[in-house]
C-alpha cells in the first residue's frame, strides 16, 4: 500500500473508533473528535508548505480524506438524533 491509500485507510480505522465512542455514549468522543478533526489539515498544510509535488498530492488526499470524513460525521450525528429522538417519542 502506498502512503496515498494509508491516510484514508487509517482515518477510516480511527473514525470508527470514535464513532463507536460516540454510540457507547462516551465523553472521550469530544476529544477524538477534535484530535480526527484538527490533526487532518495541519497535517496537509504541513506537507504542502514543506515538499514539492509530493506534499502537493498528500496535502490534497488528506484534504479529501478530512471533507469525506466530515460527511460520515454528519450522517452519524442526524443517526443519532433520529435514533434519540424515537427513543423520547417512544418512552411517551
Amino acid at each position: 500500500m502506498t502512503i496515498f491509500l494509508l491516510i484514508p485507510a487509517i482515518t477510516l480505522v480511527l473514525w470508527l473508533g470514535h464513532a463507536g465512542l460516540v454510540i457507547a455514549g462516551s465523553p472521550a468522543a469530544r476529544y477524538t473528535r477534535w484530535v480526527l478533526f484538527g490533526c487532518l489539515p495541519v497535517l496537509a498544510a504541513g506537507m504542502l508548505l514543506s515538499s514539492g509535488v509530493f506534499g502537493f498530492v498528500f496535502a490534497i488526499i488528506a484534504i479529501l480524506t478530512w471533507l469525506g470524513m466530515m460527511l460520515l460525521e454528519v450522517i452519524l450525528t442526524m443517526g443519532s438524533i433520529v435514533v434519540r429522538d424515537a427513543r423520547a417519542n417512544r418512552a411517551l
